[in-house]
């Protein structure tokens, strides 16, 4: 596994791709943009896989939006909800540090994820999250693209529909501050 893998030369899923190099072009504060600049028109085919979320305190990463296609995935609305609450008890603490460090350290993290639907289909997914800046400029804000199978795959809402996800391999991408220690689940190539 490459632990020093940069955002630029990071083999993404295409739209995380299209997510990173909009990223990249974006003004930076010690490495991080501020939520004010990023333009969603710049990624309107992309959007609906959007996750955005708030550390409002160290055990609430409040969902402060979710795409119409992450919702869909869910089977339900889950803007709002800590995503903490939609993690396993065993995965919380591993998420919750390394969720922060993207923000801490800063760096971008890329996840693969295994996701149960109701009708105990296996999924997999793959995530890319950046930090940004509040409208205080705080790095309290990680914006995440969230590269699920299309809903259009499947037969039945209920195929769709995640009850459970278990993180399968992660990997932190250095934007400009190399990437952290941490133990790493799995490789990615």
């Amino acid at each position: 596994m490459d632990l020093s893998a940069s955002l630029r030369t990071a083999p993404l899923q295409p739209r995380a791709r299209a997510f990173a190099d909009y990223w990249l072009t974006l003004a930076k504060m010690d490495l991080i943009p501020h939520r004010r600049d990023f333009d969603p028109a710049a990624l309107t085919a992309v959007l609906d896989t959007f996750m955005i979320f708030e550390i409002t305190d160290p055990d609430c990463f409040k969902i402060r939006l979710a795409g119409t296609t992450v919702t869909e995935n869910y089977g339900r609305e889950v803007t709002g909800a800590n995503y903490l609450d939609l993690r396993s008890p065993e995965e919380r603490p591993i998420t919750r540090a390394a969720m922060t460090l993207i923000v801490t350290h800063p760096c971008a993290q890329r996840v693969r994820q295994e996701l149960l639907t109701a009708e105990g289909i296996l999924r997999r997914s793959e995530s890319l999250g950046l930090p940004m800046r509040d409208e205080n400029g705080d790095a309290r804000l990680m914006y995440y693209q969230v590269d699920n199978a299309e809903i259009t795959d499947y037969r039945t809402r209920e195929e769709r529909y995640v009850l459970s996800k278990k993180t399968v391999t992660r990997q932190f991408l250095d934007i400009g501050n190399g990437t952290p220690d941490f133990a790493h689940v799995g490789d990615v190539d």
